[in-house]
């Protein structure tokens, strides 16, 4: 069986060793020889299925209090999502100890008058009562309405698009979309504001939404605007389920995910730090529960300390988006000893050790940096686009004579961000840009401006702010006092919190900052910030 979970086009390099991890169920309606295929996810490795079937009485209430999601689309594909949970916060999310049969429907009109697919799943306590359904064989560049239902209680009826034709081309007139516009989003902390960004995103209807990571905190850092189910890190599965289902209840975030399509990546946050493999059992179940609460492809299995998260997005021949997993296979970032500042932004600001520059050091990953260079040297698209959960770019903060780096970030795996940027570069076909997250800020940096040469990649980088996660001073006063060090570095805003909104056409890019009023208030207004343009085949980008 082949796994989409890719969005492979032709310009894109089909990704090694890709998991099989999905159980194939066919549609009830289409089991003739069309060959519909409509596939339940369940990971690998998952324990046997609960013989018995919970009946309609069984349910407390209405089970679908975290909404319904959309996700990992292709140009003929998307993975449905809801889970079950009548009590969200509990361990168990309130639900009996027995399977329950769900019925899914998709429509090609929002009144759910025109249902084309439908079919029947069943959700498991193995895995949280949680439904991943995948459903191929569309139509491209469309749009689509589909809902749950487990009687007598229905979800609302969501939306989702798949992406254009991927062998579309805008240069020759086609009738395909000639433009995209999507959204990066990154760093969501439910106790640091509301996620108000989410409903402005819906009415800037972008054909999907790519967020960087960070979907749920482990912790507050001591703020309380709104609380945590427990101040408590979680550690097992129970606790995760817990976390995802507290940022579920969220409504304009349910309400974002019931209208818009998401691609996700997993960050720290919502993990473990690196692949200490002391942290294996916690990763697992990380990414166990976060596989529960995403419309995604890639999951191992129960038990598994490995998610399939990288993507190559094709939007016919106008962009390719790789989205990268900048966590999962990084050699440890604390490489170096000499933490000789620990009152200098925290900590995470130090001077790079000899190990540091090592050549075999990686972020990706081998069989990742692999695929990402392949596939950056093979574009032929117009765009070719690296979504990165941290900074690409290098910046120097210069303290007691000495240059520090962010130990979060590519500076501190140089060797592998010169091969992935000769691979960007060098490709004279496709316009490169980097889209970026994780600081909690708006950057703009044009790579042509850097000082050292041995760091000089010309390309234009976008960073987005948090949606909802504060920059701490001692962070943002240490970027500010350095500016003057790092000429790169054209717009920076370190108060906002927002989303990047990304407008794409055959000549040009442009990157839209939309920022908050306030995240405390939960009606704020957003409002652009800063807007800048890449024109293709011009170096640099302008503001406008």
């Amino acid at each position: 069986m082949l796994d989409k979970g890719s969005s492979d086009g032709e310009n894109c390099t089909q990704t090694p060793g890709r998991m099989q991890s999905f159980v194939r169920s066919e549609d009830n309606e289409c089991m003739d020889r069309r060959g519909f295929l409509i596939r339940t996810l369940l990971g690998l490795g998952a324990a046997p299925l609960v013989a018995r079937l919970a009946s309609a009485s069984e349910l407390s209430a209405n089970p679908f209090t975290l909404g319904i999601a959309s996700g990992d689309v292709t140009d003929d594909s998307v993975v449905l999502w809801t889970r079950l949970a009548p009590e969200p916060l509990q361990g168990d999310g309130g639900m009996p100890d027995a399977s329950v049969s769900v019925q899914w429907e998709l429509a090609t009109d929002p009144a759910m008058s025109r249902v084309i697919r439908r079919g029947q799943v069943t959700a498991t306590p193995e895995l949280a009562h949680s439904v991943h359904v995948d459903v191929d064989r569309l139509e491209p560049g469309r749009e689509y309405w589909y809902r749950f239902v487990a009687e007598p209680y229905k979800t609302v009826t969501g939306r989702t698009k798949t992406l254009p034709r991927r062998d579309s081309d805008p240069g020759r007139g086609d009738s395909d979309p000639v433009s995209s516009r999507f959204v990066i989003a990154s760093c969501q902390n439910y106790t640091h504001g509301h996620f108000a960004a989410y409903a402005h995103m819906v009415d800037d209807n972008p054909d999907f939404v790519i967020h960087l990571g960070d979907y749920i905190y482990d912790t507050s850092y001591g703020e309380t605007f709104r609380l945590h189910e427990t101040e408590q890190p979680p550690v097992s599965v129970a606790d995760f389920r817990r976390r995802h289902a507290l940022y579920k209840t969220d409504r304009q975030l349910q309400h974002a995910h019931a209208q818009l399509p998401f691609f996700t990546v997993i960050d720290n946050h919502d993990a473990t730090e690196d692949a200490d493999p002391a942290n294996s059992a916690r990763r697992a179940a990380a990414y166990q529960a976060w596989y529960e609460h995403m419309p995604v492809r890639g999951f191992g299995g129960i038990g598994a300390n490995r998610f399939d998260l990288r993507r190559c997005i094709t939007l016919g021949n106008l962009a390719q988006i790789s989205l990268l997993d900048g966590r999962q296979f990084r050699d440890d970032r604390e490489v170096c000893a000499n933490n000789d500042y620990p009152d200098y932004g925290f900590g995470n600001y130090r001077e790079r050790c000899d190990l540091v520059f090592d050549e075999a050091r990686t972020l990706l990953g081998d069989d990742q940096e692999q695929w990402l260079i392949q596939s950056l040297e093979a574009c032929t698209s117009k765009w070719n686009v690296m979504a990165s959960p941290g900074p690409f770019l290098p910046f120097s903060y210069r303290f007691d004579g000495k240059d520090l780096r962010y130990i979060g970030a590519w500076d501190i795996y140089p060797a592998n961000r010169r091969r992935v940027a000769g691979a960007l570069l060098g490709n004279e076909v496709s316009h490169p840009v980097i889209l970026s997250g994780d600081v909690h800020s708006f950057w703009a940096v044009d790579g042509r401006d850097v000082h050292d040469s041995d760091e000089r990649f010309p390309v234009a980088e976008f960073v987005t702010s948090s949606i909802s996660a504060n920059w701490p001073e001692p962070l943002a006063r240490r970027v500010t006092e350095n500016l003057p060090h790092n000429p790169q570095v054209k717009f920076y805003e370190p108060d906002r919190r927002g989303y990047l909104l990304n407008d794409v056409s055959p000549d040009m890019f442009r990157t839209t900052m939309r920022a908050l009023q306030d995240v405390e208030d939960e009606q704020s207004p957003a409002f652009d910030l800063a807007t800048f343009v890449v024109y293709k085949g011009q170096p640099g980008f302008r503001r406008l």
